[in-house]
Formats: C-alpha cells, structure tokens, sequence
C-alpha cells in the first residue's frame, strides 16, 4: 500500500474534513429519508440530489480513510538532516539564469509550488533529493536536463 507523506498539520486537517464529512453523511441521511417520505421518487430533485451529494461525500470518506491510515507524519521522520529529503527546506540555484528559489520538499498531498511546497515526486525535488548543501545536481526536467546548485539546506 501508498504511503502518505504529510506533516503533523495536514494530518490534523485531513482528521476534521474526515469528521466533517462524516456529519455531512449523517445530515444526508436525514435528508434523503425527508424526500423519500415525499413520495414519488423519479420526480423528486431532492431527493436525487441528495443522493449524488451522498455518494460524493462516501467516496471522499473513503479516500481520506485510506490515505490516514496509511498516512506517515513527516515530522516524526527520522532522516538524514545533511542531506535533502523531505521535510527539509532548500534554496536551490538555477545556474544558467542565476537565480535562486526557496522550497519545501513536502509528500505529494501538501504541494503547492505557489506557497514554497513541493512534492517530492516532482522532477525538481527528485534531482534534489540526497544532496548536500554546496553540491550541483541535475534535475530531469520536462524540457529536459537542467543543472542547479543546492545553496542551503535547513529542517526547521
């Protein structure tokens, strides 16, 4: 089975939509036995729109069940703190545009390049993964090979 790299937050937050959607399933049930009692069910727009809402909000529970139970906090990893691996915060130099950019290597759940998260299964991350500050690396990028630099690496 897929391990689920997330930090203790994300974990924390995937537990309350899970309860959450378990009320919702809840307040579903209630509603879908309110239009049923209405009658006629091949006319009744609430009660097959409940019942779509339903089946969404069951596939969700499942989904976050399986990625919680399978979930592994990256807080609590024990890795090498000398090298890149997830968890850690990197400031990685492009060496033909001199330019230097700062990321999070996060499992692929919490990715969002735009606030600094990258997954670790991106090509970036992937070239970046195992390194040590002050070495080069090459990332196999979609527009092919590219070299970068790993100028800092902290785990905060």
């Amino acid at each position: 089975m897929e391990k689920y790299y997330v930090s203790r937050k994300k974990y924390e937050e995937l537990v309350q939509e899970l309860k959450n959607l378990k009320d919702l399933k809840a307040s579903l049930s209630v509603e879908i036995g309110e239009a049923a009692a209405q009658g006629d069910l091949r006319e009744n727009a609430e009660y097959h729109a409940a019942k779509e809402k339903q089946a969404e909000t069951l596939i969700r529970i499942q989904e976050l069940e399986t990625k919680l139970r399978n979930a592994e906090i990256t807080d609590n990893l024990d890795v090498d703190h000398s090298e890149a691996r997830i968890g850690a915060t990197v400031t990685i130099k492009d060496e033909d545009a001199d330019i230097e950019f700062t990321y999070t290597l996060v499992g692929s759940m919490e990715s969002n390049p735009d606030k600094g998260l990258l997954s670790v299964k991106s090509p970036l991350a992937s070239g970046v993964l195992g390194h040590k500050e002050g070495e080069e690396f090459e990332a196999q990028l979609p527009r092919g090979p590219k070299k970068y630099k790993l100028v800092k690496l902290e785990y905060k």
